[in-house]
């Protein structure tokens, strides 16, 4: 299997997430395990000039602007085969970007509070999920605007505020291009979680049509 190299991208103008410094953990974190290279930039240049040199996005994002040019670069890039993997506050990112949220399938819509709670396989037997168990994580419970009918649900949990379930991770096709969101990663506690860490390592390597 050939190296898969991922572009981290952390472009962000949200206050409430340490986008620089945990979006540089998981690059180093996803560079340490099989098969990937990651490479981390802030630039919004580098979504017009040098998506090619990538087989996969990860985005891990909040609010921010797109140009027209970078959000049709980056939905080519997409389109013609490439990976992509909103993170988190990817679905709270360039809110005024019509084609970005058709591609992800996922507009923030609130949180629970900062919270224990379980996330829920739904489907064990997917290359993202395969083997996988039911774990506990401490995070936000993301709300989302989101058309099941379009995306495979992996993984679920209950929010007992709102007594109300709501999807974790999905997958779905764009054009010839995989997309992979999670919504897990407020925090470094939810990071460094063995769960998240082993998903979104499949989960790049999904995107990336390598698994």
């Amino acid at each position: 299997m050939s190296i898969l190299k991922l572009l981290v991208f952390i472009g962000t103008e949200g206050i409430y997430h340490d986008h620089v410094g945990q979006g540089k953990f998981i690059a180093d974190m996803l560079s340490q395990s099989d098969g990937i290279s990651a490479d981390v930039e802030r630039n919004y240049q580098i979504l017009s000039d040098n998506l090619d040199d990538y087989d996969a996005l990860l985005f891990y994002t909040d609010i921010g602007v797109l140009t027209s040019d970078q959000e049709t670069k980056l939905l080519d890039f997409i389109n013609r085969g490439g990976g992509f993997i909103g993170l988190h506050t990817a679905a709270a990112s360039f809110r005024e970007c019509e084609g970005y949220h058709d591609m992800l399938n996922a507009f923030f819509d609130g949180h629970s509070k900062y919270m224990d709670f379980t996330v829920n396989i739904i489907d064990n037997k997917k290359p993202i999920t395969q083997g996988l168990e039911d774990f506990v994580v401490t995070d936000e419970l993301y709300y989302l605007k989101h058309d099941p009918t379009t995306s495979r649900h992996l993984m679920e949990a209950y929010d007992p505020a709102k007594d109300e379930v709501h999807v974790i991770a999905f997958t779905h096709e764009y054009g010839n291009g995989r997309v992979f969101y999670f919504a897990l990663g407020h925090d470094m506690v939810a990071i460094k979680n063995p769960s998240f860490q082993k998903i979104l390592h499949r989960g790049v390597l999904w995107a990336g049509q390598q698994l």
